[in-house]
């Protein structure tokens, strides 16, 4: 394919720096297609020129790039530029529908998409028959719709037929199930299970102490923060999960999900439990009196002004054992007089902690006579 000559001296990188920084930033008379080149040549890697590249690319008129990619386009490098670096459906569609458009392109690019047009890339089959992994990618993608995720497990079931019959049965179960209305919506949008990575083995560390406690509670039915016992049957699927599933589930998961999550060793599991959208203040009241959860899950807690404006929460998160001294020593003095002789007879909370209270109830009572 014949380019103009001060692109393809840039690409060969035999032009002077000041040249390419004016040719990325779209001051040179070349052709748009030419231009697209030269900066899809910079803007998928890391070089000098990238940002100047990306900040021009992002100002091009959406028609100006319509108009080039109505047509295959070959090498189709500036199609993934394009679905990775703009936003508008319309130049998207017209990207996704180019008949240069390659699997590698689309498997780079669908996590840059938004939701409006991936069924677009669910609908071309020919593509994801090449690459599987666009499949695992739709399912993943935050914003794929209920239905986006359902055609995708369809498909894989139907035709990759890439899964254990064990698993298609599961997951027809699963959706069976969130249609009755027996299992919250977020069940249906799981991922595939897939290896645990070095992060989330780390998470699963706990100490003696909590793993005691741990197997104590074990031994008791699950309850959620009102006392209700989480259905047996949920508790029975929750612990076929793998722990990726777990961490999918937390983010998204109902109250009886959440309620049995938040025992997991995983902390990256206990974490996402409460940074699910869903997750009520009674809830964090629960969960910031527990002593099983990580130190972690209580300074998030404790670092969200709306939380701690509520008082149970931070009487919860103060009374707490696992709750770190500088969180509870922090916060401790908006206890009522009551709370806070409490602690100072209580062994279970940190020396200082006790010390300090018990000042201040002295201050206060000589304030009072």
């Amino acid at each position: 394919m014949s380019m103009h000559p001060i692109v393809e001296r840039f690409i060969e990188g035999r032009l002077p720096e000041p040249m390419a920084m004016a040719l990325v930033g779209g001051s040179l008379p070349v052709p748009t297609r030419d231009l697209l080149y030269a900066l899809t040549h910079v803007g998928l890697k890391d070089t000098p020129y990238t940002k100047r590249a990306l900040d021009f690319f992002a100002s091009m008129p959406e028609s100006l790039l319509s108009g080039v990619l109505v047509d295959a386009i070959e090498p189709p490098g500036p199609l993934q530029l394009v679905l990775c670096h703009r936003k508008e459906p319309a130049l998207l569609e017209v990207a996704l529908l180019n008949p240069s458009l390659t699997a590698k392109i689309v498997e780079a690019s669908v996590p840059s998409l938004p939701g409006a047009v991936l069924e677009i890339v669910l609908n071309n089959q020919v593509l994801w028959l090449q690459q599987p992994r666009i499949l695992d990618l739709l399912e993943e993608h935050p914003e794929a719709e209920f239905v986006i995720k359902r055609r995708v497990n369809e498909f894989r079931f139907d035709i990759l037929r890439l899964i254990p019959e064990a698993v298609k049965k599961e997951r027809l179960e699963i959706i069976d199930e969130v249609e009755a209305g027996r299992l919250d919506r977020a069940w249906s949008e799981l991922p595939l299970p897939k290896e645990k990575s070095s992060e989330e083995a780390e998470a699963e560390v706990e100490t003696e102490e909590m793993a005691a406690e741990r197997r104590l509670l074990a031994q008791k039915p699950v309850l959620d923060h009102e006392g209700n016992e989480v259905n047996l049957t949920l508790t029975q699927r929750m612990m076929k999960l793998s722990t990726n599933q777990k961490i999918m589930l937390a983010i998204k998961g109902g109250k009886e999900e959440r309620a049995f999550l938040i025992r997991e060793s995983n902390r990256l599991i206990q974490v996402n439990v409460i940074r699910n959208g869903r997750i009520t203040e009674g809830e964090i009241a629960y969960i910031a009196q527990m002593r099983t959860v990580n130190e972690e899950v209580l300074r998030i807690i404790s670092n969200s002004r709306e939380w701690m404006k509520k008082y149970p929460i931070t009487k919860a998160l103060v009374m707490n054992p696992r709750t770190p001294l500088p969180v509870a020593m922090t916060h401790f003095k908006r206890l009522y007089d009551s709370d806070m002789k409490l602690i100072v007879k209580d062994r279970n909370v940190a020396e200082l902690l006790r010390r300090e209270a018990k000042r201040l109830v002295e201050m206060k009572a000589k304030g009072k006579g």
